[in-house]
């Protein structure tokens, strides 16, 4: 039996964590969070490359932001906790990546509370 565009379009469909173009117009759909000292936080995300998910957070934080994960095709969060601890998660979801965002923070200290996220599907 052949393999017809119609059956490649419906297992595409439900292939988990694949971006599409058309999702954001890109294969891989970048984004980044990121913190800083004095409060300062960025997000970006559906850009083309890694380094334009950085350089569009960075422009948002004022470039203040030294502590930047990135991500593609998925969401990402960043927590940060009372005595300057921090965990960065990511998942299918804004939940699940702050989720994981506060369970590894909370891993390095308390006081974690989630400070950015951002999804780039």
């Amino acid at each position: 039996m052949k393999f017809s565009v119609f059956k490649a379009a419906i297992l595409a469909a439900f292939l988990p964590g694949v971006a599409f173009a058309g999702d954001c117009g890109y294969e891989y759909c970048w984004g980044a969070v990121g913190i800083g000292p004095r409060g300062a936080w960025g997000y970006s995300y559906g850009q083309y490359s890694e380094q334009d998910a950085i350089n569009t957070l960075q422009s948002e934080c004022g470039w203040d932001c030294d502590t930047v994960r990135t991500f593609y095709n998925t969401c990402g969060a960043m927590a940060q906790g009372s005595s300057g601890n921090w965990g960065f998660g990511w998942g299918g979801s804004r939940a699940i990546a702050e989720d994981n965002a506060l369970g590894y923070c909370d891993q390095y200290g308390g006081g974690c509370q989630v400070k950015v996220w951002a999804c780039s599907p």
